[in-house]
């Protein structure tokens, strides 16, 4: 099993916290956002970590060392996340887990995506208010994915992403065609999602309820407070 970090990112509405450093690197409680997620991924028995860095790269290779593995985005400012996972698309050769930096989660959550019965999941928080902007997710009664955007109405939406996915080689490597095709367009500014169509249209995508876990995405200083309050003292 693999892991793939999109960690390019500069991390502006973090400011002032990502003055003098990248998104990954924000400190959350007594971790770095990416130490959170590393450590989480080693809980579940996956150490082959792979971390797409751009902004300040330097400083994410000398913080992680060599117990990662590095690709470098060096169009980070001009390109989304999905050029990210382009740069690492020779990594979508075996299962996979793949999600962006920003994401603090408990353990627990990836083992729920191990354990599910099917072989590519999308893990999903029922639970929590849909809200514009967000990537809200549409299923239908068996789970099955119908459709995943940010441009999802929330009142259409069954659940809201937490934006971590998990594939099997098969999957990751369908992923990877689709990758490929969209950059070859010119999509560059195309989020991850873009890339699971084929999934979703052959029926093999699922949604994973773990909104009994805590987590949260930090995108902003509020988003950073919000963790602090009420993720970090969950993670145990």
């Amino acid at each position: 099993m693999r892991a793939i970090i999109l960690a390019a990112g500069a991390g502006t509405r973090l400011r002032p916290l990502t003055n003098d450093r990248p998104k990954c690197l924000v400190s959350v409680g007594e971790k770095a956002l990416v130490d959170h997620q590393i450590d989480a991924l080693r809980s579940v028995g996956v150490d082959d970590i792979v971390l797409v860095v751009g902004c300040k790269a330097d400083q994410v290779r000398a913080h992680c060392g060599a117990s990662v593995r590095y690709i470098e985005n060096a169009d980070y400012l001009s390109t989304n996340s999905i050029y990210s996972l382009h740069l690492a698309s020779a990594e979508l050769d075996r299962p996979t887990f793949l999600f962006n930096c920003d994401i603090l989660f408990h353990g627990a959550i990836l083992q729920s995506m191990l354990d599910a019965p099917h072989a590519n999941v999308v893990a999903a928080d029922a639970a929590v208010e849909r809200v514009q902007g967000e990537m809200n997710i549409c299923y239908d009664s068996e789970r099955r994915i119908t459709a995943i955007s940010k441009e999802i109405q929330p009142e259409e939406a069954q659940a809201q992403s937490v934006q971590l996915v998990k594939f099997d080689a098969e999957g990751a490597r369908r992923v990877r065609r689709e990758i490929e095709r969209l950059v070859d367009e010119d999509q560059k500014n195309a989020y991850p999602t873009s890339a699971y169509g084929p999934l979703i249209a052959e029926r093999s995508l699922f949604a994973v309820e773990v909104g009994s876990a805590v987590w949260g995405e930090i995108d902003s200083v509020e988003d950073h407070k919000h963790a602090l309050e009420c993720v970090v003292p969950g993670l145990g």
